[in-house]
């Protein structure tokens, strides 16, 4: 592959490690992506809920499931790459997990990300709680990382580092962030023609973001399903806009 051409503006089935190698230093603008959580269950130190319901379903939605030493060393080497390729901020969305058996474990991405020089660390109020079953109070946030300065600084525009955004549901999606979150990154920390990276793209949020304030972006996602909701999604929202 050669950058930028068979790049820009599409969504890469692949995986993120070995397509962002072949991208060269410092060619993105900005980096916006949330990866595979990582389930809390048996191969990752934790184990399964009370509900077989809830296991069983979980199942069928991640295939990502591996010891969680091994996930935050894959993690610790995408977030390497996103910052040798991105010139700007690494906006990088995660959050606190816990076994669901109660043993005590407790994940947070701060063990991994601390390594990296970060910039501002927002929360994301999801306006509304999320788990249970835990013997712990429900979560009701995730956390953004932002990592290195942004290479275009355009205000803070009265945000705070609380972004307050329902999550959305998105059919064959299990868990799409809102297109404001990535719409928050780009408005604040580029400028118009700027390129912008997603890594894990999933539903196309990222992209369409990027396509709302006129960015070029570029788009990883190894799950073949998910390549086509996202491409899917891009070009509706792209037709959507050229009607009105």
């Amino acid at each position: 592959m050669k950058y930028p051409d068979d790049f820009i503006g599409k969504v890469i089935e692949g995986d993120s490690l070995s397509v962002m190698r072949e991208m060269p230093d410092k060619c993105v603008d900005l980096v916006f992506t949330s990866p595979p959580y990582n389930l809390v269950r048996e191969g990752s130190g934790g184990s399964t809920t009370k509900f077989p319901s809830m296991d069983n379903r979980k199942g069928d939605w991640y295939d990502d499931e591996m010891p969680e030493d091994e996930y935050q060393a894959w993690q610790t080497k995408v977030l390497t790459e996103c910052v040798r390729v991105c010139r700007g901020s690494v906006f990088y969305n995660h959050k606190i997990r816990y076994a669901h058996a109660r043993r005590g474990a407790v994940y947070n991405p701060w063990d991994w990300v601390s390594k990296f020089p970060i910039w501002c660390e927002i929360t994301w109020d999801r306006c509304g709680a999320q788990g249970g079953n835990s013997g712990r109070y429900l979560l009701a946030d995730e956390k953004i990382y932002q990592i290195g300065a942004p290479a275009h600084w355009d205000g803070a525009k009265g945000l705070t580092n609380i972004w307050r955004e329902r999550p959305v549901i998105i059919p064959g999606h299990v868990c799409p962030f809102p297109v404001g979150l990535p719409s928050r990154a780009i408005a604040t920390t580029t400028s118009e023609g700027m390129v912008i990276l997603d890594p894990f793209m999933g539903s196309g949020q990222t992209a369409i973001a990027a396509n709302n304030h006129n960015r070029k972006w570029v788009g990883i996602e190894r799950n073949p399903k998910y390549c086509d909701i996202a491409r899917n999604r891009i070009a509706a929202e792209q037709a959507q806009g050229k009607l009105f």
